[in-house]
Order: C-alpha cells, then sequence, then structure tokens
C-alpha cells in the first residue's frame, strides 16, 4: 500500500450536477457503451471522486468543487433498479428520463464536509477544457492526487437501496480514516458490577463461513479465497459467539464462527492491547470493512494473529 488506500483499490474521477446517493444509488451514463468501457476500467471496491459539473444545471456553490466519494461494484444494471421513487421523478420532472440510464451501483458514499476545488486535488488529471470527456470516461488519479485526496474531511452517508449506516451525526474525518480500522474498544472504567468480573479474557478471530461475498454484496473471481473476519476480545467464548449470530436466521446457509482463540490473558485491557497491534499490522495484508471486520486471506490473518506478542496458541477450529 504505498498511497494510503487498501491494496488495489484505486479512484476515478467524473463530473455529477450534484452529489444525492441517499436518493440515487447508482452511477449512470446515456449511451450503454459509455457505461461498458467505463465498467472494464473498474474493479468491485473502487472509488469514484465527485465533482460538479461546470454547467447550469449544477448548483453555483458546487461547480467545480468535489462533492463526495462513491465506491462502486462493476455491474451493470439500470438507473430504475436503484432509484428512489423521488430520484425518478426528479428525473422526469427535469426531463432527464433516459439520460443516465445505463448504471453502475454504488455500495457506500462519503460526502466532502469541507469545499475544495477539483483542480486541488486532481491537479495531473483533471482538465477544465476536457469537461465532455471526464464527464463519460473519467480519469484516474496518480498516487500524489490520491495523497490529497484522503486529506479531504468526509462524514459517510445512506446510500439508496443499501443497510442505512451507522452514526451519520458522526463528526467529519479525513478521507484516509475510512479505510483504517476503529480502535479496540475501551473496556469499562470505575465500579464494576457483578454483570462482568474482570479477569481471563480472550483475544479471538472469527471468520464468517458461507458466501462472505453475498454478505457483502461482492462478485467472486475465479480462484478467490478472501473470507470476511472479525477480531474481538471476550471472556466468554459461547457467550460472544450465540451473540454475533444473533441476527442470522437460524436457516441460513453461513455463520460466524470463532476460527482462533489466543491463551487467556489475566484482564481485558491486556487482551485489548493486542486486538489493537492486530488492527495496526493487519495494514497492507487485510482490507478493513471498518470498526473490527476484516477482508482478506485467512492465513494471512493467522499468520498475523499468531505472531503477535506474547501470544501462544491456545486452541483453533
Amino acid at each position: 500500500m504505498t498511497n494510503g488506500l487498501p491494496d488495489g483499490k484505486r479512484i476515478r474521477i467524473r463530473s455529477f450536477y450534484g452529489f444525492s446517493p441517499e436518493e440515487d444509488g447508482y452511477v449512470g451514463w446515456s449511451k450503454e457503451t459509455d457505461r461498458d468501457a467505463y465498467m472494464r476500467k473498474l474493479r468491485d471496491g473502487d472509488l469514484i471522486m465527485i465533482y460538479g459539473a461546470s454547467a447550469a444545471e449544477t448548483d453555483k456553490a458546487e461547480r467545480s468543487y468535489v462533492l463526495g466519494f462513491l465506491e462502486v461494484e462493476a455491474r451493470a444494471i439500470r438507473d430504475e433498479d436503484k432509484a428512489s421513487d423521488f430520484g425518478m421523478a426528479r428525473k422526469r420532472e427535469r426531463g432527464w428520463l433516459g439520460r443516465w440510464s445505463h448504471a453502475i451501483p454504488v455500495r457506500r458514499a462519503w460526502r466532502a464536509e469541507e469545499k475544495m476545488m477539483i483542480g486541488r486535488i486532481a491537479f495531473n488529471s483533471y482538465r477544465p477544457e476536457a469537461g465532455q470527456a471526464l464527464a463519460v470516461h473519467g480519469a484516474e488519479l496518480d498516487d500524489a492526487e490520491i495523497a490529497q485526496a484522503l486529506k479531504l474531511k468526509v462524514r459517510e452517508v445512506n446510500v439508496y437501496g443499501e443497510p442505512p449506516v451507522a452514526g451519520t451525526d458522526a463528526p467529519a474525518v479525513p478521507f484516509t480514516e475510512v479505510f483504517k480500522p476503529s480502535r479496540a474498544f475501551p473496556g469499562s472504567k470505575g465500579e464494576r458490577t457483578a454483570t462482568y468480573d474482570d479477569g481471563d479474557t480472550f483475544l479471538y478471530l472469527a471468520v464468517f463461513e458461507g458466501d462472505g461475498h453475498a454478505l457483502l454484496g461482492r462478485k467472486k473471481a475465479f480462484g478467490e479465497k478472501s473470507v470476511a473476519m472479525k477480531v474481538g476480545v471476550t471472556n466468554d467464548q459461547k457467550r460472544r459467539l450465540s451473540e454475533l449470530n444473533a441476527g442470522i436466521p437460524p436457516a441460513a446457509k453461513g455463520k460466524w464462527v470463532m476460527r482462533l482463540i489466543s491463551q487467556p490473558f489475566t484482564d481485558m485491557k491486556s487482551a485489548e492491547t493486542v486486538e489493537e497491534m492486530f488492527k495496526t499490522q493487519s495494514a497492507g495484508r487485510l482490507e478493513s470493512l471498518g470498526r473490527e471486520f476484516f477482508w482478506g486471506d485467512a492465513e494471512s490473518a493467522a499468520s498475523l494473529f499468531w505472531s503477535l506478542p506474547g501470544m501462544a496458541r491456545f486452541s483453533s477450529r
């Protein structure tokens, strides 16, 4: 990872008349051939940095400013497949039906929370005189431009057709923070009650056994072995596993399993310290899915798990 993004992830730029992923969960083109050509340059999980088009249809305050980022899936759909009733009604009212109807789905979105001209970030890729070409074909940011883009403060927003995000009122953060694992959840301080007695605590690595690609809405490439994982600490392994699977229907074909369990640590703080090491050292090896969830090769995760200071093989599945 040389530019601050997870390995393999890239950022392209494209102009829009606005930024409304809450109502329009797609990126569209008016010509199917243009959509297909753009899609051939993408991989699932790539990002598109949206800036306001220099056009009358764009609010004056947004023209040529970065509006936000979209994480997309390289899959062909129609606009109505992932647009709200409000979004489609707006297209009808403005005479835009039939425009941008050849689309790809958006999975996550972040709105820019500070004003920044597109030329200040895409200083090599953006050319004002190529506005129409960029609107259709876009351009890929180089590493220096990506480094600038990741400094922009953003806030994650809902995407139509996707599960709502938690904490939409959370403070804006530099975009680079989106791709970093969260810090270990701190243990409670002050007076303890009988609900939790500090003592032997375990670090665990849980793996989703089932179709993790479907769980995350990703296409599976031939031979790919990546899985969804979760790292955490617990003083009761059976209870924690039950909690992880509580929201999964009993008849489902996938479930979380405790793949690796550490030796017992003498207290929660010690286990949380090692959990934080796992999250920090996972950069470049695993893709962060946010908080304590990861995506990647299970063997690489296991190698990292057992390499941490003070770890010893206690049990594994």
